[in-house]
């Protein structure tokens, strides 16, 4: 299990920065806190059509850009984003699970499982589409 807590303040802000995002046309799929037990950090995971179109670069100025502008000012650190793309192995395998179990995972903690060979010591789900 993770050692740093996600608080939260951490959820409520990355929920303003998906609205944002949504809100600046700039297409989050999927998004997710999920921990990092190296370097022990929490990273705000988004999956965008645009990672794939248009690569990791300027979908990451996309992102950055609409962070910038967000009022008040997000209380997240902006290093935490990883855009990812939608084809990513974890995503793929949390959209096959919500598919089998026709289940939707959003708003919900999942804690030390494995997820399509990738493990998850601790997440907290957005959404996955």
């Amino acid at each position: 299990m993770g050692t740093a807590t996600l608080v939260s303040q951490e959820i409520a802000e990355g929920q303003r920065l998906i609205d944002a995002l949504n809100a600046a046309g700039v297409s989050v799929d999927s998004a997710l806190w999920f921990y990092a037990p190296e370097p022990e950090s929490w990273r705000l995971m988004l999956t965008s059509p645009s990672y794939d179109k248009k690569g990791p670069l300027k979908t990451y100025h996309e992102i950055l850009s609409v962070f910038r502008e967000v009022e008040p000012e997000l209380k997240i650190d902006w290093t935490a984003l990883v855009a990812v793309s939608v084809k990513d192995e974890l995503i793929q395998g949390l959209r096959e699970l919500q598919q089998r179990f026709k289940s939707s995972f959003s708003g919900r903690r999942i804690t030390n499982q494995s997820v399509n060979h990738k493990y998850i010591d601790d997440a907290y789900i957005y959404q996955i589409k």
